[in-house]
């Protein structure tokens, strides 16, 4: 019986002024799915690129999560929000005067060298404007509460920052860094240590590891053809089964010859079609009795009637 559900992962283009949850939400409704997980979630005021595993997909999400990311990020100069983004609560608005300031401080090299110096930074403390829990409250709201708190430090690479630009606002660059890297951040301290207050103005996600923006769609134009199958974004070594070792797969049995040599990250048991997954799997951290360890089975109840004889 087929499942009653599409899976696959689905490239979506988040515009700015709308959470990442909420365009989890309107996804799983417009495609009637049983299940849309995300692989790194934008600010509210952030856009570009969201990869949304829908149905079985989910189970791919953490793969996703610890990928580099690329973003363009445009500066607004003389302004300075709580948070370093446009959904904060500003502190400082003297656009005139700092960009006369910013202006006769930096010229283009002079910028160019001092963003180039964030590619030597190893850790960052995360933003008090934060959506990171402490003690079960958003950090933010700790912080707008007038509660003291501790900025975590985190290990972070920037792994490059190029496409330097000035601006009729500021300055524009793109940078890639690594999974759980707060540009706002890169640029709020940037403005302490300047002494000129900045700000994002726009932040564009332009890619998630070796996936581009440039294949997501908007929620507009996405319908349940635009789901790509694993073949196209996660692709692993096959085992391909037959009935018998199938109906052994999916209730928790193994099979034990012509197992694939395994990519880092495992491999797939997949059924004759060699299009559905079966099981994901991994030779990592399995105990000796056995010869690998099921990650995820993919396994619909409903499939029981198959093996009902």
């Amino acid at each position: 019986m087929a499942k009653p559900y599409l899976s696959g992962f689905l490239f979506v283009y988040k515009p700015p002024g709308i959470t990442s949850s909420d365009l989890v939400l309107k996804t799983k409704r417009l495609l009637n799915q049983k299940s849309v997980g995300h692989t790194g979630t934008l600010d509210r005021f952030a856009e570009g690129l969201l990869i949304l595993p829908c149905g079985d997909y989910t189970a791919f999400s953490q793969v996703f999560l610890g990928k580099d990311k690329t973003y363009l990020a445009e500066v607004i100069v003389g302004y300075r929000t709580d948070s370093g983004d446009p959904d904060g609560m500003v502190e400082i608005d003297e656009r005139i005067s700092s960009r006369k300031q910013f202006e006769s401080l930096f010229s283009v090299q002079q910028l160019e060298e001092e963003l180039q110096s964030l590619t030597k930074l190893t850790t960052q403390k995360a933003p008090k404007i934060s959506a990171l829990k402490v003690g079960g409250k958003r950090q933010s709201d700790l912080f707008r509460e007038g509660t003291e708190v501790e900025e975590k430090e985190r290990t972070i690479t920037i792994h490059s920052v190029k496409d330097i630009q000035k601006t009729e606002v500021g300055f524009s660059f793109r940078v890639h860094v690594s999974s759980g890297t707060y540009i706002r951040k890169l640029v709020l301290d940037l403005s302490d240590k300047w002494g000129i207050p900045l700000s994002l103005g726009r932040l564009v996600r332009e890619s998630i590891g070796e996936y581009n923006v440039s294949s997501a769609k908007t929620l507009a134009e996405v319908s349940a053809t635009d789901l790509k199958n694993w073949k196209e974004v996660f692709p692993l070594p096959l085992r391909i089964v037959d009935e018998a070792e199938k109906k052994a797969v999916i209730h928790g049995g193994y099979i034990w010859d012509k197992l694939p040599k395994a990519d880092s990250l495992g491999f797939y048991i997949v059924d004759a079609d060699e299009t559905t997954i079966l099981a994901w799997c991994s030779y990592e951290e399995k105990p000796n009795h056995i010869p690998y360890r099921y990650r995820k089975v993919f396994f619909d109840p409903s499939a029981k009637i198959m093996f009902s004889k």
